[in-house]
This record gives C-alpha cells, structure tokens and sequence, in this order.
C-alpha cells in the first residue's frame, strides 16, 4: 500500500496558542488552542475523535417555551442550518488533495457547487460501489487504501448573527461518512468518525463576530470503515443535517427520561436525570422547570416542578402518575415533557420538548414482554435510502414509509445497520412502530481475512471504537418510547468488544433488552436473535429451551420474485409461545434511478457505474417489499395478508364463523366487519357483521344469515369476510382495509371426461397428406396438424389466425433471483430446451367423424423419460390436450414447472381470467390473492423486477382468456391450472451470465402473446437468496405427471362464464 507525505510527522498533535488569524472578512480576532492534525487518524482505532463533544440526547434548544412546543428550529434565532450549497472538490486519493483548502484567503472560485446533505457519489463524483459483505479493498485493519481512497474537501461561509455574541456556538453534523476534519476561520478545530451519530464540536473560540469560513474534509474511506461494512452503497460525504446553534452560558446539556410501570402495569413512574452545563462562575439562582402534558397540544399541564440549581447542576426528578395511558405500536399513547432552564431572574433562557411514552419492556419466562404481555413482531428491515439522493433522505420519505407501513400491517421495524435519522424515532413514536435500534457496527467484510473477526472483535485496541459506537447511539436516542431493544451491531462476528459493549449498555440502560445476532445463546443477548434460520430450525429451538424468547433479525429475504412460504412461518411463529416473529429483509429497493443514452430511466444496481471499481454484487442491493420510489413490489400484498391481526374461519355446514383478535393491546372495536357472496364475478348479497368486544388474543363465534344454497346456480360461489377501519386514524384514511377472509361455499367443476361427443357437435372435414392433415368444422374454424413434427401449423376461428406457434411442452422458468442463489440454472438444465433435448419418436393420428386425435411421443435425450401429448379436435371447435411424462430414473432433478406454452399474434392483448388475483401468486405465495374475475392488457400483467426473471403468474385459474377486438381463446383445466402471459417471448426474461440486465429496459412490449398454462410451476422460496431451494411442498420431484387442458376459441363480447361452462356440454 503506497505512503503519502504529511505536513507535519508523528501522532502527537501540537498546540499553539495565542495565534492571530485573519478570518473572511479580514478582522483579526485572537484564538486559542490551535492543533494541527496530524492526517494519521484515519488509520488508527484508536483515535476517532478529537475535541468532538461527550454524546447526549437529541433535542433542539430554543429560547421560549412558545418555541419549544412549535418545534420550528429555523424559527428560532439561534438556530442556523447550513445545508444547501457548499464549494466542493473532489480528489480521487489523499495524495492529490488540495491540502491547505481550508486556509483564509484560499480561492475557491473555481470549484464546483454540491448540495448538503448528500453523498457526493450520487452528485456525479466518484464511483459508486455496492457490496454486500466485502470491503471495497482487502482487509488489512487498520489500513486502507492511499491509491483509491477518495477525498471530499467542503467550503462554505456563514454569518454569526450579532446576538449570539455572548453565547456558547456549537457546530453538529448528523453524520458524516467515513471520517472528517473540520476548520473555521482557517483553524483545526476537531475530527470525528463514526459516520451515523452526530458529531458536534464547540466552535465558541474559533468564531469573529459576522463573516465566518467552515472548511470540512471527508474521507471515503477510515478505520472506521471497517466498523461500516453493511450490505448497501459505499457511499461518501456530508450525508446529514450540518446545522449551527447558540447556547446560553449556562444551558441544559442531556436529560435521560425513564418512563416506566409498576408492576401491575397500571401506574406510572417517571424519572428525569439532567446535565446542566455552564462556564459561569455562579449558577446559583438558575432552575429548571418541569411540565409533562398530556398531548402534544400543551394545553393540560398534569405535572409541573421547579428545582434550584446548586453548585454540582445534575437535577434529579421523580414521580408517579396513576393510571397513565400506556405506550404501545397499537397504542401509541404520547405525553409531552418541556425542560426549561430559568436564570436567576426568573427569565426562560432555554427551553427543549420530548415525546414520553411510559412502557416496560423486559424478558420474563422465555418471552419478551411489553406491559407485562408477550407481543409479535411484524417486522422489517429498514436501510435509509433514496433513488437520488442516497443517503440524504426526507422527513416527507420518512412519512411515507411509516404510511406504508401500517397500511400493510407491519409494527416493528429494525434500524439496519445503525441509527437512523433522529426524527425517524420521534415520528414512530407518534405514530406506532416498535424499533429495534442498532449500533453501526459491522464488520462482515473481515470473514475474508485470514483470522476472520476476531482480529478486531477480541482486539483491546478496538474496545474503545466499539464503545464509542454504542454508547453514541444509546446517548443520543435514549428518551425516545419507540425503541424496545438495543442492538449491538450486525455480522461483525463476536468477541470480547461486545461483552464489554454489553455491560455499559446494561448498566446505562436498565429498561431495554440488549441483542446481538452473531451471539446466539451468550449471555451477552438477551433474546436469541439469529438470522435466515428455517422453520425446522426454529421449531426445534422453541420445543426444547425456555429462558429466551427467539425473533429471526433477518428472514424472508425479499430479493426478486420471492417471499415464498411466508404463512408457513407465521404458522409456526403462531404455534410456539417462545417465537415471537421476526424482520423481513428488507423494506426497500436500493437501487439508483439512472436513465440510458435514449433519456429512458430504470433502476441502476451494483456493475452499472463504470470500471473503476470492478467489483461489486450485482442486484443483491434489490430487496424491498418497496421499490424504491415506495411503489409496491408485488410480494408485499403476501406480507400485509400474513401480517393481519384479524383471523377468520368459516363451517360452511352451519355457516358459523369464528373472528379472532391477533392484536395484542387493542379490541375490535374500531373495525367495521362485512361479508359478501361473490359468484361469476359479481356480488350475489351482502352484509353487515355486528360483534361485541372482541379482546386481544380472544375469539367470537357467530352464525352468519346467508342466503340457502338453492338461491346459488350451478357455480362457484366465494364468502368473502371483510375488516376495515371504521373511522380514518393517522396516516390511515376511513375504510381502509386491514383483513380479510375467503371460503369457499361452492363446488369446483371439473371438464366432464364422459360425455356424448354426437350431441351439438358438427361433422368434421378432413383432408390429408404425407405432411400435414387439415380438419375443419363447419363455419367454426379449421386446424392444420403437421404429422411429421408433431405440432399444430395453424388454427384458424372464424377467418383469423389464433396461434403463431404450440402448444408445446414447456419444463423451464426464468430463474428467479433464488433460483440463481441455489443453482437451480445448473441443477434443472436438462429441463430448459425441449427442441433440441427431446426427440420426436412416434406420431399417430386417430379420427372420426366428431374428433381427431394426434399422439405426439418422445424421449428425453439424456435420461430414460418419455413425454406423450394427445392433441383432440373436436366437432365443437374446442382443442382439448394432455400431456404426460413418464420418468423413470429416481436421480433426476425437480421440474421447475410442467406445462405448455403457446404463442398468439401480438393483438391478443386482452386477458381475463377466474382464479387468484390481482396480483400475481404462485404456489407458495396466494394466501394473499383472493379467487375472483379479474381482467386486464397481458402487458400489465409483467412486472419488472429489477432484473428480469419470472413474473406474472396465476394460481387455482379456472379459466383464462386471451382476446382482440374480435376473437378470443380461453384454457381451462381438468382440475385446477396455472398461468401467465407475456407480450414478448417468454425467453427474454430468462438468465444471461455475466449480463447487466434490467426489468425496466430489456423487457419491452413485442408483436407476440406468450401464454404458458401450466399444471404446476414451483414455488419461489424465500428462506434466503443463496442456496435456500422452495419448501419440498412447493416443488415438483422428477416423477410422472399428467396434464388435460381444453382451448376453447370464442367471439369477443359473449360472457366467458357460458363460455366456460358450455365445455361440458
């Protein structure tokens, strides 16, 4: 690794005092304590910061009480932010940056303008790298790249206003990646690292009064960075709010609040543990003033005190309050603390609110425990991410994603990899999401050094890095009712670091469980945390140990068409008192909006940025039940299903349904319940359900008044039970759907195989030769078999063409984003290409004169099966077909679906359908796709996963129908049949190595139908993305299988339904 020179040699730094400088406006002004760095700080552990302020809880102080309770920081005058534009110059490694930038009179004019908060790579500077677990260089703690390791230098001026003259000023970042140095007035003022915790730094001395200069120069890349190898964008720069405020001499510096409930869960106890700071003389005279209210209105003051400050300013508070109003995810009970600090004249001089939820988290009896009762987490991991800005996200993307939340039944979300932005916390507290908060430490990329994470888990040179992580997380959002547990990190091994992390956590903070994944059963977790752990694995775990409750950190793992066999888990979550949900990996796409040299956008992953740095893993940044712009990637109507805190079952027998309350605080009461009786698409009756208090975790059982059976024609009919809010609730409008429910009250009725082929059939005329045989019914159409392939040449409906190709057998899916992590490609090729691994080894036509039959016969070139498919034409214009495969070896590989597919000019672009809907579902993920009609253009129905694989699928169809302005076909099954349809060949979502390939730029509308009717196609997984295969249920072994479909051709206008039912007649 190359060496640069630095100015000044050694570690140690060196102090000046007394200099005179001339700052931006050219006065003189004295200083004190100038230190000059020594640039080797980012490459020792054990300097992480220098001069940066002891960490505390995050408030913003204003000076009155009427501007703590609005809560407008720009409205306060002592309160300047300076985002917005800042002089930027971007150097590619430490050698070639502008090292005396930050000195006064430096002309800057010629450098370029960028935007804070931002990530420069996402302004058009750099490379942008995506990883999961490695580091962007070799591990090789506590060094990193010279040749590589990017530098960003900030300038900007700002104005001291003339009041805060007498104050203290102090300068925040609320992160910074990876590692900076900060001057003012040309001045080293201090260093930080640790990129997702504020650094912030008394500036008081350094400051003119007027024009000042801020200089800040960011590395990419620190020992820090080997604490912040989470899977996501390395990305760089001044990523949060950089703002400026002005304390009194004398001002509140943290408070600790510990809201709690007695042990009968009814009483509240609150604690309030104050920091007074000062660089008077004499502080006595000054108070602080306690007032807790019971909103956030402010208006119903129930506690107030006032304390004397003393010589030793650390004011103490407690008190009890009877049957407070407890905070919960589905109670999000909020009262509302005002600190103020008085001066000796009674004047308010500084005054900060906070958010107090009284709650008691712990774990008692193998169970965590909020309010004394066990509770499920519907969770998921949440990155902090924008397509376009990066890092920098906003308060308007923060509501967003909360809205989105609880309108898909999620209650806990896991703060993954580090802390997140402060006003995430204070909005989940307003409005109900349980946070896991987690440290930003991860060291994953050190699994590829030689002595693995030990090397710096167990290392002593570390401790104190370790600590400085966890203890600026918990100082910083320890007031804040939303977070139930602290964790300690994610994939950075486990060692002696953590044990110690562990005890100060546990002592600073005795009202929050602590975890850690890598952990396991150590006493240093709280709760058995793992991840990606299957339901066997978890099963065993809650049949034999009791002292510790298990909540998987990380499963379902939501990369492409996945999330299978989510209910299956629930299921299990549901049967064992010890397992207590989990997280789903993760909430939203990281991917980048990027546009092609045509101006068209799609969504950039890792290897779409240029070869500067070669390396990286692809779409594996594409795990959202969210794309990025928090539109819905279609797995997440799975989750919100399987999330529902309603259940109901239905005995049709009697018509009695049973509705239980999965909540775990909160009666039905603010849910409105209805049933319908759907049938052939339409409402048949409907009512209102009238319940009494229904309590969490209890049942009703009620007899529904549904009309008799006889008042039903011979189809199927559907009960459909509905939950929805009776009156709106934040972020949640009047109506909206929480649960539901669907029983089936009819009978499925299957093509008839016995049936009098004479009655409304036409004669069949038929003419042959060596090549082909050509059948025609009487002003109904006409088909062409090609007696030497096997296949149909044509079939024609009233005049017009109704296939360009097929039906032919069809074995193969375009692997999906799990497919590709368990080999499935490899594993399942003998299946991919039935032309060339097939060979034609008999052909038999049968006639008559209401049908003909030809018998396609083949075997499999590398194996001993053999595949028949009986193609019937029959007198009344309907194709009906069976195909069959016969396997004999046992050592095969699973089918990845058994089918056919067909292909239709490309102005059949209307479908209908009667099956599982709207949104696509597949063997292992329908719980959440109700049986109804449905219809829509075959291009809507292709969703474009980030890169190209499967998509669309139907499940439980009863018929399909493919139609133009003029003619139609419908399928329809023996049994139940599967489905999709696609408007361009089915094969350019299929795999190509090496290949950088997009949904929404590679999969275009082309002038063909795609129609794949399947008996069964696998499930998609979604235990993990790197060798889970589907559950065993879910896939189709190498066995014999056996298909009947029909191809029924229809006039466009005429009811589908008759149409479907006319196949028995």
């Amino acid at each position: 690794m190359k060496s640069f020179t630095v100015s000044i040699i050694g570690v140690i730094f060196i102090f000046i005092t007394n200099i005179l400088a001339v700052d931006a406006t050219n006065s003189v002004v004295k200083k004190e304590n100038f230190m000059i760095p020594t640039y080797k700080e980012w490459e020792d552990p054990k300097i992480f910061e220098i001069n940066r302020g002891k960490p505390h809880a995050h408030f913003i102080p204003f000076e009155s009480k009427e501007l703590a309770i609005e809560d407008a920081p720009e409205k306060s005058k002592y309160y300047q932010s300076l985002n917005g534009t800042w002089k930027f110059n971007y150097s590619k490694d430490p050698n070639s940056r502008s090292s005396d930038f930050f000195q006064l009179g430096t002309d800057l004019s010629s450098w370029d303008d960028i935007v804070v908060p931002g990530n420069w790579e996402m302004q058009g500077y750099g490379t942008l790298i995506y990883l999961d677990e490695e580091y962007p260089f070799p591990p090789n703690p506590p060094f990193v790249p010279h040749d590589y390791n990017a530098v960003g230098a900030y300038a900007r001026t700002f104005t001291i206003p003339e009041h805060w003259t007498e104050r203290e000023i102090f300068i925040q970042f609320g992160g910074v990646r990876s590692a900076f140095y900060l001057w003012i007035n040309g001045q080293f003022v201090g260093y930080s690292q640790g990129s997702k915790t504020p650094a912030e730094f008394k500036i008081t001395s350094f400051l003119n009064p007027g024009k000042n200069s801020i200089a800040v120069e960011v590395y990419r890349f620190s020992d820090g960075s080997y604490l912040e190898c989470q899977d996501t964008w390395r990305v760089s720069g001044l990523e949060r709010d950089v703002i400026l405020f002005a304390r009194p001499k004398t001002h509140i510096k943290d408070f600790f609040i510990h809201s709690e409930l007695d042990d009968n869960f009814i009483n509240g106890l609150l604690v309030i543990d104050l920091e007074i700071e000062s660089t008077e003389t004499n502080i006595r005279g000054h108070k602080i003033q306690i007032e807790l209210f019971e909103d956030e209105t402010f208006k119903n003051s129930i506690y107030q005190s006032v304390l004397e400050l003393t010589s030793k300013p650390n004011p103490h508070f407690e008190t009890t309050f009877k049957h407070v109003r407890k905070w919960t995810a589905e109670t999000p009970n909020l009262y509302y603390l005002q600190i103020s600090l008085l001066n000796s004249e009674n004047n308010i001089i500084e005054s900060v609110t906070q958010q107090v939820g009284f709650k008691r988290v712990e774990v008692n009896n193998g169970q965590l425990l909020m309010n004394g009762k066990a509770i499920m987490f519907r969770g998921v991991n949440r990155h902090e991410w924008d397509p376009i800005t990066g890092r920098a996200i906003t308060y308007e993307s923060m509501i967003e994603d909360i809205s989105l939340m609880k309108k898909n039944n999620i209650n806990a979300v896991r703060a993954s990899h580090y802390p997140n932005q402060p006003i995430w916390y204070e909005l989940c507290n307003k409005y109900g999401l349980y946070v896991i908060d987690e440290a930003n430490i991860e060291a994953h990329g050190m699994r590829f050094h030689k002595d693995g994470y030990g090397v710096i888990s167990n290392d002593p040179n570390w401790k104190a890095a370790w600590l400085d992580r966890g203890q600026r997380m918990l100082e910083r959002d320890k007031n804040q009712p939303c977070i139930i547990m602290w964790s300690m990190g994610n994939e950075a091994g486990d060692g002696k670091n953590f044990e110690h992390l562990y005890k100060w956590m546990k002592e600073r903070d005795f009202s929050r469980p602590v975890v850690y994944q890598p952990a396991w059963y150590e006493s240093h977790t709280d709760v058995v945390f793992p991840m990606y752990r299957g339901i066997e694995f978890i099963s065993k775990y809650a049949e034999k140990n009791k002292d510790k409750p298990l909540i998987l950190c990380e499963f379902a793992h939501a990369m492409g068409n996945s999330v299978g066999n989510l209910q299956d888990y629930w299921n299990t979550f549901e049967k064992y008192p010890s397992l207590q949900g989990g997280f789903i990996w993760d909430w939203v796409d990281q991917t980048i909006l990027k546009s092609n040299d045509s101006g068209k956008e799609y969504w950039a992953y890792g290897g779409d940025f240029g070869p500067e740095f070669s390396e990286n893993d692809s779409n594996f940044c594409a795990n959202g039940l969210v794309a990025a712009d928090r539109s819905l990637n279609p797995h997440i109507h799975e989750v919100k299903k399987v999330y529902e805190p309603v259940k109901f079952l239905f005995n049709k027998d009697d018509n009695i349904l049973t509705i239980e309350n999965k909540y775990d605080f909160i009666d039905l009461s603010h849910l409105v319940f209805t049933w319908e009786i759907m049938g052939k698409g339409k409402m048949h009756s409907s009512g209102k359900i009238t319940l009494s208090r229904i309590d969490p975790g209890s049942k009703e059982v009620i007899t529904l008044s549904l009309p008799e059976n006889k008042s039903f024609d011979n189809a199927e009919y559907f009960l459909n039970i509905k939950a929805r809010l009776e009156e709106g609730q934040p972020l949640l409008e009047k109506n909206h759907p929480i649960a539901w429910g669907q029983f089936k009250l009819g009978t499925f009725s299957s093509i008839s195989e016995a049936r009098n082929r004479q009655n409304d059939f036409d004669f069949l005329e038929i003419l042959e030769s060596d090549a082909e045989v050509k059948i025609t019914n009487h002003n109904k159409g006409s088909i062409i078999f090609d007696k030497l392939k096997g296949s149909i040449i044509s079939w024609k409906f009233i005049g017009e063409e109704l296939i360009q190709s097929g039906p032919e057998a069809n074995f193969w899916r375009a692997p999906t984003d799990n497919d590709l992590g368990n080999g499935m490609p490899q594993r399942c090729t003998m299946w991919r290409d039935v032309e060339t691994d097939w060979e034609l080894v008999n052909i038999d036509i049968q006639k008559s004169d209401y049908f003909i039959k030809m018998i396609a016969e083949s075997k499999h070139n590398h194996s001993s099966s053999t595949l028949r498919v009986e193609y019937t034409f029959e007198g009344n214009g309907i194709l009906s077909i069976k195909q069959s495969i016969n396997i004999v070896q046992n050592d095969l590989p699973e089918l990845p679906r058994f089918g056919m597919k067909l292909t239709l000019p490309g102005h059949f672009d209307q479908l209908s359908w009667f099956g599982r809907g709207p949104h696509e579902s597949y063997w292992d993920r329908k719980t959440s796709a109700a049986i109804d009609l449905y219809s829509g253009l075959v291009w809507e129905q292709t969703f474009p996963y980030i890169r190209p694989q499967e998509t669309g699928h139907k499940t439980d169809v009863r018929w399909m129908a493919l139609s133009n302005n003029n003619v139609g076909l419908m399928a329809t099954g023996e049994n139940l049949i599967e489905g999709s349809v696609h408007q361009y060949p089915y094969s350019d979502l299929d795999y190509i190595p090496d290949s950088q390939k997009h949904g929404k730029l590679d999969i275009q509308p082309k002038n063909q139908v795609d129609w794949l009717i399947d008996h069964k196609q696998m499930g998609v997984g979604g235990d993990n993305s790197w060798g889970a295969q589907p559950h065993e249920q879910y896939t189709l072994p190498a066995q014999n299988y056996e298909f009947t479909f029909q191809l029924i051709p229809f006039k466009t206008g005429g009811n589908l339904f008759k149409i479907y039912q006319r196949r028995n007649h």
